[in-house]
């Protein structure tokens, strides 16, 4: 049987989906692209905003009318989330929340049903990380989900409700896990989670499991780095709250975690972080960044900012705009408020009139463009390390890559240089990309 799965959402998401495809190839299925002929259509949901239950109904609807006598199956976090909303639309045989996903295998058995099939119970505290992926399908830089849900209850985000409580891997199966990707061929492990700064937490004694010593972010990044693995790792998004002196320090001392972090802000205004139930102020944001960049060589921060949040005015949003502006981060992600059913921020008044969302988005997104290319400026005339990808731009026909620091990049060179590490001189900025020729180390 033909299998596609089509995957909406964060590298979480992307990671079930290489273990669910994992699953399947084991047991003799063929897996195939999305745009073609199928039996199964597994469609993995994102729900993080209105605006990706809205793209996760329309692929499912998508998916049914292309291919009507394919078994559908929905699954993921607007599975789990809105399964009756789910359940409306005609033509889904299975919808299967996040910790049913391990169970696909006996779904697809089971066959198309005149009525959808329902999976979807709450997380259990103690379910381990069963699902495990071997690599991202055609890529050269695999996700490793070490950690899964958030004990946090931020009052604008539904995702603990999707994924459930925190959990962690241990540290000894995570090792395992990367010899086992760099045996595959991968040469960049990125480190992931729903909250991966609570990694650990529940492994320490008090938190009822026991690992063979208590874990953090620092502990298991340590541990990595300890290994000297012939390859590059990096860490996907941690709260600012969560970036400790040592695990700064053992950012600054190593050779193969990348110098680059992702920091979740949402807003530098104090009153809004408070009403967002977020445990940082924007002071303390900024002496982290300062510390970060002052401690890392050509450090990359990239930022998540929302903006329009509920009691946002131009007072509390000129907060936030300014204290980016000063900061030296290399790029942000901006995200208008949603609001979301389910969540504590959807019952707050002084909602904000999307249309002034729409005008300070735009804002920032010029931001972003400045502070970008000036990020990118720095690395002109300079020698960078950058994993070269498998596939090569259709408009340009350059490689692509990514730096350490993770400077997307066109790579002028031959197919020899196809999922290695290699020396690249930036020559110049192309439509928000650098472009660089191989060198000699």
């Amino acid at each position: 049987m033909k299998v596609s799965i089509a995957t909406l959402g964060c590298k979480s998401n992307q990671y079930d989906s290489a273990a669910i495809e994992d699953v399947l190839k084991d047991n003799k299925f063929s897996i195939v692209k999305s745009s073609e002929p199928a039996d199964v259509c597994i469609i993995n949901t994102c729900t993080v905003t209105g605006k990706t239950d809205y793209q996760s109904r329309q692929l499912i609807r998508k998916t049914i009318r292309a291919k009507p006598d394919a078994i559908v199956v929905v699954a993921g976090c607007y599975a789990q989330v809105s399964p009756q909303e789910v359940a409306q639309i005609e033509g889904v045989d299975y919808i299967v929340g996040n910790p049913g996903k391990d169970r696909m295998l006996q779904y697809i058995l089971d066959g198309k049903r005149a009525n959808p099939k329902i999976d979807v119970i709450e997380t259990a505290k103690d379910k381990p990380l069963a699902l495990r992926a071997k690599g991202s399908s055609g890529r050269a830089r695999a996700n490793l989900k070490v950690q899964d849900g958030c004990d946090n209850s931020c009052s604008y985000c539904i995702i603990p409700r999707a994924r459930g409580v925190s959990r962690s891997l241990p540290i000894s199966a995570i090792l395992q896990e990367i010899e086992g990707l760099i045996a595959n061929g991968y040469k960049e492990v990125i480190l992931t989670g729903i909250h991966l700064g609570a990694y650990g937490l529940d492994l320490n004694p008090r938190g009822g499991r026991r690992d063979a010593r208590p874990a953090n972010i620092a502990s298991l990044v340590k541990a990595i780095d300890n290994r000297n693995y012939p390859c590059r790792f990096r860490i996907s998004s941690l709260d600012p709250d969560e970036i400790s002196d040592e695990l700064i320090e053992i950012m600054a001392g190593s050779k193969a975690i990348c110098n680059h972090l992702h920091l979740p802000l949402q807003s530098g205004d104090d009153n809004i972080l408070q009403a967002m139930n977020r445990r940082y102020t924007g002071r303390l944001f900024i002496e982290r960044v300062d510390k970060i960049v002052s401690s890392i060589p050509e450090v990359s921060i990239g930022i998540d900012v929302i903006v329009g949040f509920p009691g946002e005015g131009e007072k509390e949003f000129l907060n936030t705009y300014n204290l980016l502006e000063r900061l030296p981060i290399a790029y942000m992600h901006i995200f208008p408020f949603s609001n979301r059913k389910g969540t504590a921020a959807a019952g707050f008044s002084n909602q904000v009139d999307v249309r002034v969302v729409k005008e300070r988005c735009e804002r920032f997104r010029l931001l972003d463009k400045i502070k970008r290319k000036k990020f990118y400026e720095n690395f002109i005339g300079k020698k960078i390390s950058v994993l070269v990808e498998t596939s090569r731009d259709r408009e340009t026909g350059f490689f692509t890559g990514r730096s350490k620091n993770y400077i997307p990049f066109l790579v002028e060179g031959s197919r020899e240089l196809r999922n290695l590490e290699i020396s690249v001189m930036g020559s110049g900025i192309q439509e928000g990309r650098m472009r660089g020729y191989a060198t000699d180390q």
